[in-house]
């Protein structure tokens, strides 16, 4: 069962939140994750793509990545298994920034980090792959599509968004284990909230569609989440569909 989309702010965006609180947020998201598997489900993916170009490392850029807890457990098990990658993370915050590199250091990977708006300034270039993963919920539908359309202009192969799925089971699952994961209100309040905000699996395939001009599947990615691939794949089952317009700073 689903219900009606509902944006609202979350504590985490407050630019004036205490540092101390936004990092306890931090940590409490990251471990969401953990227990989530959200990692692995970009993982397999990026791993494939580093062994089809082993005369260099496979660049990715995460955007919108908070913590960096995802590229962070992604180049520690590329250390491990001797897959070369290089991955940057991009957000606007820099306590989140700094709370990534420090927690690269004591992981014992080589992190970089970019502070930028995404909406406001545009993307770098110069990245094979670029993922995405719990932001798009916080956007208006024409900022995802920009937002979509700049990712996909930057990257040289492929783009992965991974997202939550709008839905009253979900919600409830996700309020549970906020609550058992992290003590920090900051987190108990954006759980629920960004829940609310998602876009449903059909919603989402729609907002693809008006970026790309032409379909794009999205996965259920278990649990609460969905996924959304593109690559040269899809550009090459295109047919007859008009060019999006790609630009840099989202207005």
């Amino acid at each position: 069962m689903t219900f009606a989309r509902i944006r609202s702010d979350e504590w985490m965006d407050d630019p004036g939140l205490d540092p101390d609180r936004h990092r306890q947020a931090l940590a409490g998201l990251a471990r969401l994750n953990r227990i989530s598997l959200v990692s692995r489900v970009f993982y397999p993916r990026l791993v494939r793509m580093a062994q089809q170009q082993p005369q260099r490392p496979l660049r990715i850029l995460d955007v919108a990545s908070g913590s960096a807890d995802l590229p962070i457990d992604w180049l520690c098990r590329a250390k491990r298994q001797g897959i070369r990658m290089e991955v940057t993370s991009l957000d606007r915050s820099e306590t989140a920034m700094d709370f990534a590199l420090e927690s690269a250091k004591a992981a014992g990977v080589t992190l970089g980090t970019v502070v930028r708006d995404c909406l406001a300034d545009g993307l770098p270039s110069g990245f094979d792959v670029v993922t995405n993963s719990l932001f798009m919920h916080h956007l208006e539908n024409y900022q995802a599509v920009r937002l979509i359309q700049e990712m996909w202009r930057v990257s040289e192969r492929s783009v992965l968004i991974c997202d939550l799925d709008r839905s009253s089971v979900n919600l409830a699952l996700v309020a549970a284990a906020s609550r058992l994961v992290s003590r920090s209100d900051v987190v108990h309040h954006d759980a629920t909230a960004s829940v609310r905000a998602a876009y449903s699996r059909p919603e989402f395939s729609s907002l693809l569609r008006q970026a790309m001009g032409y379909d794009i599947p999205v996965r259920i990615s278990f649990p609460c989440r969905f996924l959304a691939a593109i690559d040269q794949t899809c550009v090459a089952e295109r047919v007859g569909a008009p060019s999006p317009i790609l630009s840099g700073a989202i207005p």
